[in-house]
């Protein structure tokens, strides 16, 4: 816990975060009211993380449609299409910057693993939801473009659930690589912010999408190698990849949350002075 002479030593714009109400403070509340309230927060100005999600899913189908179709439509069936769209949906800082965005909450139970867990499950959460229904949606609709009903509903599962691998694998950065929100008006004025915002955006990029595939995708490659490579293998796979999504997202979240007690005093440095960006 952050104690009163503690709160009184920390930066003016620490301070005034601590004066606004969110659904952290009241850790031990119903997980979906704590969920809901993540949600409505950003629709609130300055609406960066919908307007994050949009940009990656919009250069998801500019990458799709535009650079090469005949290449792409040559390896893939548009049936995947949503795969593409999700992963890159998640693929940003929303995913990564699970303590920058709440430095106070963050701060106040730092010493508290299970509360530092609920705080990234929430926020997992509740991106997962602004995301995968939408994706899960245009997953139903493309199942005319593809003749084998089978690989439609594993590609209707790997939609739902194979976002929770990327999700954990993402919440081992938030300690590694946080970044204190700020107006894009004022980060464009800061140079010495924009390399560690510009590496937390190419780690979510590049360096999460490729390990996250290889380690969500392990099962099925096993599945196509020693049992088959048929659409009721492809549907057995996505089956068996669903628990292993929930593996890997809660692996992620604990350690995560090893790694903050390893570099508590960092971050505890870090979180409370936002003029590091």
């Amino acid at each position: 816990m952050v104690d009163a002479s503690a709160r009184d030593k920390q930066p003016h714009r620490i301070r005034l975060l601590a004066t606004k109400p969110n659904w952290a403070d009241n850790i031990h509340s119903g997980l979906w009211g704590q969920v809901k309230a993540e949600l409505r927060s950003y629709f609130h100005k300055p609406y960066d993380v919908p307007t994050v999600i949009a940009i990656n899913m919009l250069l998801a189908l500019f990458a799709w449609f535009f650079i090469n179709p005949d290449v792409v439509l040559r390896y893939t069936a548009l049936v995947f299409l949503p795969v593409a769209l999700i992963a890159w949906a998640f693929a940003d800082v929303p995913s990564t910057n699970l303590f920058g965005s709440a430095p106070v909450q963050t701060l106040r139970y730092i010493n508290e693993p299970e509360n530092l867990r609920r705080m990234m499950t929430v926020k997992n959460i509740a991106l997962w939801i602004l995301v995968a229904p939408l994706c899960f949606v245009l997953s139903l609709c493309l199942l005319p473009s593809q003749h084998d009903t089978l690989i439609s509903l594993a590609v209707c599962l790997a939609v739902v659930f194979l976002p929770f691998s990327y999700l954990g694998l993402a919440a081992v950065i938030a300690p590694l690589l946080p970044f204190h929100p700020m107006k894009w008006k004022e980060r464009l004025k800061r140079r010495d912010t924009w390399l560690r915002y510009g590496l937390s955006i190419g780690v979510a990029y590049f360096a999460l999408t490729g390990p996250a595939t290889v380690l969500a995708l392990g099962p099925a490659w096993l599945v196509f190698k020693f049992i088959g490579q048929e659409p009721i293998h492809v549907f057995l796979a996505a089956v068996i990849l669903t628990p292993w999504a929930f593996i890997l997202w809660r692996t992620g979240l604990h350690i995560s949350t090893w790694i903050v007690a390893k570099r508590r005093q960092w971050l505890e440095n870090f979180l409370n002075d936002p003029a590091r960006g």
